[in-house]
């Protein structure tokens, strides 16, 4: 009859211990917005979720299907998968990892993107290393601030007016350095 008892009671032991430690385990899971692309009006989502002790893979999308405005407009859409090694444990502190790039964009009238009184649309892939730093704001909310650097490859079209469809020019440019910026806004899920 001891030995019964010696068993629950190491049994009751091992499942609160478990309990505990389930409830104290790093998250998992995290959705974010990237607030640069976000004042720029251009809505951004993206998830990202632990698969080992050190790494996490994300993907980061992007959409402004329609901006429009007249003779102003900007149309694209942004995927960025990425994976994320964290130099202390996931969600905290600094990460690295590889990034890939794809965007298309068609974008007329916007003086910002050098497209007052002319059109450009086209399609940008590119490759690089993401470094940023998670700062924990609260238990569920923190903020990641980051920059991609790398190698791009963009192919577009340059067009005399924001409405015309006549080509006047077609561009690939190659490029070298920074592909990517963002201070995301993270909410982590349990």
């Amino acid at each position: 009859m001891m030995i019964t008892y010696r068993y629950i009671r190491a049994l009751v032991v091992a499942a609160l211990l478990l309990m505990v430690a389930g409830r104290l385990q790093a998250q998992e899971w995290s959705v974010k917005t990237n607030l640069l692309s976000d004042v720029a009006t251009v809505p951004s989502v993206s998830s990202e979720y632990r698969i080992s002790l050190r790494w996490t893979t994300s993907i980061d999308l992007s959409w402004m299907p329609v901006h429009q405005m007249s003779e102003h407009f900007i149309r694209t859409i942004k995927v960025q998968p990425e994976a994320h090694y964290w130099l202390r444990a996931p969600f905290t502190g600094p990460f690295i990892g590889p990034s890939l790039q794809w965007r298309l964009y068609n974008i007329g009238g916007v003086a910002a993107f050098r497209t007052s009184d002319s059109r450009s649309q086209g399609y940008v892939l590119g490759t690089g290393c993401t470094a940023g730093w998670h700062f924990t704001l609260s238990n569920r909310w923190g903020l990641e601030p980051s920059v991609t650097l790398g190698y791009a490859y963009t192919h577009y079209h340059r067009y005399d007016s924001p409405r015309d469809d006549r080509i006047t020019k077609k561009w690939d440019v190659h490029y070298l350095g920074p592909i990517a910026a963002a201070v995301q806004l993270v909410y982590m899920l349990k």
